[in-house]
């Protein structure tokens, strides 16, 4: 079953989400990383659309969404979106589940809605800024073509980037998050390429989130890919000490993107959560 294309204005902002299952299910909101997209989740949401109302957002700036025309991507923006988002489809006893930047911005909805959200996932997402998380996305953004000439080079550049996923899954993110941008012109990124060089000259640090784990009330999930360079092993046990309901799992054979690294371990793992 094929996901619905759905569409919502924010302040003059167009945001765009994938819908999946049935509005009487419980709502299960889903939140992808930097320079990524909903349909990052295709795969994810498929094995659970028969037991929860998934919804996928193209956060602001990546994606079927807009970009913001004065370059307002900060934790608060993404914030105001998501929260805009929960109120006008009415989400109630959410699980919320966000991978690296979409888990930085899912707890800290978290902790300023803490009654809106009944079980929390964070997948691999830093909690706060770290020098080999830093250059780890800085190389990234170095690595990651800015025009390329097919989706068959952007996949095997993520490919080289990250080698534990296939090269089918690959192309399916590159075909998502690339566009040509004209008719027999080059792709080149859907994402708002601006936000990689404002990260880059900031020397793609990121904000400080240990100060609101303690606000987080509901069961807390994170999970970190064995082999992660943005996520370290102990801020994983540390994040799971400062969230009071929080436990803390390893998927193995994974290293950034285990939802797509390990999708059986990553399915087995949240459906035992």
């Amino acid at each position: 079953m094929e996901p619905k294309d759905k569409y919502l204005d924010r302040k003059g902002l167009r945001l765009h989400y994938l819908e999946w299952g049935k509005k009487e299910k419980q709502p299960m909101l889903l939140l992808h990383g930097f320079m990524t997209h909903a349909h990052s989740w295709d795969a994810f949401a498929s094995d659970f659309r028969d037991q929860y109302h998934i919804i996928a957002l193209d956060q602001r700036g990546h994606g079927e969404s807009q970009w913001s025309e004065d370059e307002a991507y900060s934790l608060d923006d993404h914030f105001s979106d998501i929260a805009h988002l929960i109120d006008v489809l009415e989400l109630m006893d959410l699980v919320l589940v966000g991978h690296s930047m979409g888990g930085r911005n899912a707890l800290f909805y978290t902790a300023c809605h803490p009654q809106n959200v009944e079980r929390l996932i964070l997948v691999d997402a830093r909690p706060a800024d770290s020098v080999k998380a830093s250059e780890r996305l800085k190389h990234d953004l170095l690595h990651l073509p800015l025009q390329a000439g097919s989706l068959d080079e952007i996949a095997q550049a993520m490919r080289m980037l990250y080698p534990l996923l296939s090269i089918e899954i690959c192309h399916a993110l590159a075909s998502h998050g690339y566009k040509e941008e004209r008719l027999g012109g080059p792709f080149v990124p859907k994402y708002d390429t601006r936000m990689g060089f404002h990260s880059d000259q900031m020397g793609c640090i990121t904000e400080d989130l240990w100060p609101f784990m303690k606000n987080v009330a509901c069961p807390t999930l994170i999970v970190r890919g064995e082999e992660s360079p943005f996520l370290s092993r102990e801020d994983a046990q540390k994040m799971s000490v400062m969230i009071p309901k929080a436990t803390w799992v390893e998927i193995p054979q994974a290293s950034h993107m285990p939802v797509q690294e390990n999708p059986v371990v990553f399915k087995r793992v949240i459906s035992d959560f």
